[in-house]
């Protein structure tokens, strides 16, 4: 149930009813999916500058720190939640780092508590994530700053993340066959670099679809290498993908996650002819031009997938 629904009065830690799945951030079937995903990931997407700021910096290293140790068996989807929460607060408010060096940390403790609500994870002890501290925030401080972020967000606390459009790409742009069990590979590790990248700062110069599509392509590079190219050209040929955000969204993760070779050699090479994400094709290779063939096929397929009915968008 989206928070916004809820009666604001009432105290924030009963606000929460049901638990939020990051993959499905509707409370009920969509009637179009993808078109409600890309109309909402335009509110839901951090700003730039709030990215850069030395605000979300602080906040960042210190979700990273409680989400690592070992001791607090914090959830990563947990940490990933507060820090999107955090980058949304920030794209709308500012906070007074000069005048009140603690606050990055009290939004990020009170981020964090808000996600573990919301993911239904085992509470967070507030006592125990500022282990360690000059000093701690009691639990009145921090539900006063929960209340703000709620505010920012205007009650909404479901987030429209990458880890929404991960299903929409693999049912509409994998080339068959589609076995589950290599689908299942493909979304799992394009989850673990999609939790790895968040913190840089540039991943929020691109959309959460757009990011969710590298992930995937990057994914499939490592664990379906013989279906890249023509899951490549079923992403290339959705509308609303750019082909060049997600070229440079996947030098991004290149960078910081070391995925796949062809993505580094693509970003250091301008004179090889290149699919969407750069994999390399060569003409004089029979076998790649057999491939590109498919692809093209492959392409035509998804063009009509991505832009056919609404109820085939999965």
């Amino acid at each position: 149930m989206d928070m916004a629904t809820g009666a604001k009065e009432v105290v924030v830690v009963e606000a929460y009813e049901y638990e939020f799945d990051l993959e499905n951030p509707f409370t009920s079937p969509a009637d179009e999916p993808i078109a409600s995903l890309l109309d909402a990931e335009g509110h839901h997407s951090p700003s730039v500058s709030a990215a850069a700021s030395a605000a979300r910096r602080e906040a960042a290293g210190f979700i990273s720190k409680v989400r690592y140790d070992g001791e607090l068996d914090v959830h990563p989807r947990v940490a990933y939640l507060a820090l999107n929460y955090v980058d949304r607060y920030l794209s709308k408010r500012q906070l007074a780092c000069e005048r009140n060096p603690w606050a990055p940390r009290l939004l990020a403790i009170s981020c964090l508590t808000l996600a573990a609500k919301m993911q239904r994870a085992a509470a967070i002890s507030a006592a125990d994530i500022q282990r360690g501290e000059e000093f701690m925030f009691d639990e009145a401080k921090i539900q006063r700053m929960e209340q703000m972020v709620l505010n920012a967000l205007e009650w909404r606390t479901r987030s429209v993340t990458p880890l929404a459009f991960l299903g929409f790409f693999l049912s509409a742009c994998f080339p068959q066959p589609r076995h589950p069990a290599l689908l299942d590979a493909i979304k799992a590790r394009a989850v673990d670099l999609l939790l790895r990248v968040q913190p840089e700062v540039k991943m929020a110069e691109f959309s959460p679809s757009v990011a969710a599509a590298a992930a995937l392509l990057a994914a499939a590079g490592e664990v379906a290498g013989a279906h890249l190219l023509g899951f490549e050209a079923g992403v290339a040929a959705c509308p609303f993908v750019n082909s060049e955000k997600l070229r440079e969204c996947g030098e991004v993760m290149a960078a910081a996650c070391g995925v796949g070779p062809s993505w580094a050699a693509a970003a250091t090479s301008a004179e090889t002819p290149v699919t969407v994400l750069g994999h390399h094709r060569s003409a004089s290779s029979e076998s790649e031009r057999t491939t590109t063939v498919g692809s093209a096929a492959n392409s035509a397929d998804a063009k009509r997938r991505c832009m056919g009915p609404p109820r085939q968008w999965g």
